[in-house]
């Protein structure tokens, strides 16, 4: 789950003030139009027998925390007010395995009464690690016909300050904040757990449960995020079942992700008594092998 950082207090006032207009909603089409025809395309005749999608995600899942050698594009948008007219925010991700070193870069831009515009770098050499964090509105740009980001300077890298053990578990292994270590914690209304394949590619999806109980019980961590972003209470939190689906492919013998997205739809009570909803959403790609590796480029002043 991407959390929205530094946008807890801006964004429950952005709420209350879109409620009435539409919710949270925007034009996303550039960053969120997946080119494969078939993703999320659930035809009947396509189902393989015998296969389930969760033990097919989790088999891909242990693959990834594996795999030393791949690249993570990932997308992220929320909007508020039609088409963004209250504010938006969207994020670019671009995160490098490389070996024992790992390279994140993050770029997030927002408009209106978001004020969490930011470019982040974090690089870790198997040894140290550095970061630079940039906050300054003017250095960040988002282009909405091309769907690029831009950075007019990225400044230096500097050492990171904070724990590097847990700051490397997440950029590693940390996919979604949701507990789906079991099947139980999958939606009994929508998960289907059935696999489709066309041509050598796996799609499929998971639906994970997330009714009142279990959002106050299984996946508690994920709840407090949900309140901690709407500013509200957990009395009166309501939250469709969140559906991940999923494109995955054997590459070298073994399953992995080639594309995820991620969808959420929830509501509060705004500590001011007023009733918001949302609605966000997670595009991941992945690539694999040769031809993505750090360059001198991404770590800037630490190139040698």
């Amino acid at each position: 789950m991407k959390k929205i950082v530094s946008f807890i207090s801006v964004l429950a006032i952005i709420i209350v003030l879109a409620l009435c207009a539409a919710g949270c909603n925007g034009d996303d089409s550039n960053l969120f139009e997946v080119k494969d025809k078939n993703f999320a395309v659930y035809d009947e005749s396509t189902v393989v027998e015998g296969m389930s999608a969760y033990d097919l995600v989790m088999e891909a899942y242990d693959n990834f925390v594996e795999d030393t050698n791949f690249v993570r594009e990932e997308y992220f948008t929320f909007a508020a007010g039609k088409g963004g007219s209250l504010a938006s925010r969207k994020t670019s991700l671009l995160r490098k395995m490389q070996g024992d070193e790992i390279y994140s870069q993050e770029i997030i831009y927002g408009t209106g009464l978001d004020k969490g515009t930011c470019a982040t770098r974090y690089y870790f050499d198997g040894a140290n690690a550095y970061e630079i964090n940039n906050t300054s509105k003017k250095n960040v740009s988002f282009d909405n016909k091309s769907g690029v980001f831009g950075v007019k300077d990225w400044g230096e890298f500097t050492k990171f300050s904070g724990d590097v053990e847990e700051q490397n578990w997440l950029m590693k292994e940390k996919i979604t904040t949701y507990d789906i270590s079991s099947k139980d914690y999958m939606s009994k209304t929508k998960h289907t757990d059935k696999v489709y394949k066309v041509g050598d590619t796996y799609y499929c999806f998971l639906a994970i449960d997330c009714s009142y109980e279990m959002m106050t019980s299984v996946q508690r961590e994920a709840l407090d995020e949900f309140l901690d972003t709407l500013s509200a209470s957990e009395d009166g939190f309501t939250m469709e079942d969140t559906t991940i689906d999923f494109a995955i492919e054997e590459i070298d013998g073994k399953m992995k992700f080639k594309t995820w997205r991620r969808n959420e739809k929830y509501t509060g009570k705004h500590s001011t008594g007023m009733k918001v909803s949302c609605e966000q959403t997670c595009l991941s790609y992945y690539k694999y092998g040769k031809g993505y590796e750090i360059t001198a480029a991404d770590k800037l002043n630490l190139a040698k």
